[in-house]
């Protein structure tokens, strides 16, 4: 059960870092392509800003959520399903 545990943050640790060199390396080798992402989060954060939610719970969403903070979670989704996929023959009984 502790491997487990170990193996799982780890694995939540590694894709963070993978994550954000991919982000790095997306935006070194293709900026045009990185800031048509940013874009994307930007109009991302106005889709989920307008749902209607009351106004005392929807400011600290508008306050909290940024569109670089959306475009890193997709890098490090992207990075842990690419995790999941290699480690997949190795962890299956």
């Amino acid at each position: 059960m502790f491997l487990r545990l170990l193996l799982g943050t780890g694995t939540i640790f590694l894709s963070l870092i993978l994550g954000a060199f991919a982000l790095a390396f997306v935006g070194y080798n293709w900026p045009d392509t990185l800031s048509t992402m940013l874009s994307w989060a930007r109009d991302l954060k106005s889709v989920i800003t307008s749902t209607g939610l009351d106004p005392k719970y929807n400011i600290w969403v508008e306050l909290l959520l940024e569109e670089r903070q959306l475009l890193f979670m997709f890098f490090t989704i992207a990075a842990r399903i690419l995790l999941a996929i290699i480690a997949a023959p190795f962890t299956s009984r």
